[in-house]
């Protein structure tokens, strides 16, 4: 099961040139996903794209899937506030969900462009699974490194 909550940033930005093409970034953890949302703005601004932000609210199997443990108008709130900075159109979706990776999958059309924040690691980190798995699934995935 899965809700999905939109908020539109209310930017002053160029019209959309392709309403079709849009550039989908991952929320991951918010000074990676706003280095990642400034990268997709530039790609997006390049390509004459819109950019959607999707945060995936894992909701543990104890609780019901509309009590999330994190207020959804903070996150909205939070992520609105990156938004309106973009020089793109730019909106952000909120899924609550029981898989992180069934949530993206889902949110995505095929072959998506996608980009996702992620930490430099020895193992692989959490995110670069999902980009992978999103890989083979035929999405264009651009990972950024955050310090």
């Amino acid at each position: 099961m899965k809700l999905a909550v939109q908020l539109s940033a209310p930017v002053s930005a160029p019209e959309v040139l392709n309403p079709e093409l849009e550039v989908n970034v991952i929320y991951t953890h918010l000074p990676g996903t706003a280095d990642a949302l400034n990268a997709a703005s530039v790609l997006a601004r390049g390509l004459g794209a819109r950019v959607t932000v999707h945060l995936a609210q894992v909701i543990p199997y104890p609780l019901e899937l509309k009590s999330p443990q994190v207020s959804i108008p903070f996150a909205e709130e939070q992520l609105g506030l990156l938004a309106c900075h973009q020089p793109v159109e730019t909106s952000v979706q909120v899924h609550l969900c029981r898989d992180l990776t069934d949530a993206i999958r889902q949110a995505l059309k095929p072959q998506s462009v996608v980009v996702m924040a992620t930490s430099r690691r020895w193992w692989p980190t959490r995110e670069e699974k999902l980009a992978k798995t999103l890989r083979r699934e035929g999405h264009h995935v651009i990972l950024t490194y955050a310090n």
